[in-house]
């Protein structure tokens, strides 16, 4: 019996699992991070953007009141939002 291995094809087969789960994380990251920001004109939650490919994804979110938000600016969210999100998904 002959048993052979191909490297090349493990290697794209692995490369796509890859990116499927790194994509679906920051999908969840993404959900989660509007899902905790505060509202009160809904700026600040619809402004949330996720860019990029392959294994390299970036959320942001371009609002300046954004940094003090997230350090517990708000009552809605005194823990911030992108913090217990990230806590949340590594669980």
């Amino acid at each position: 019996m002959k048993v052979t291995f191909n490297a090349t094809s493990l290697k794209k087969s692995l490369a796509k699992s890859i990116e499927e789960i790194s994509k679906k994380i920051s999908e969840d990251v993404l959900k989660g991070v509007r899902r905790r920001s505060p509202v009160r004109s809904g700026l600040f939650k619809r402004s949330w953007r996720m860019s990029g490919s392959k294994n390299r994804y970036k959320i942001s979110n371009p609002q300046p009141y954004g940094h003090a938000l997230e350090h517990g600016r708000s009552g809605q969210a005194p823990k911030g939002v992108v913090g217990p999100t990230l806590r949340q998904i590594g669980k």
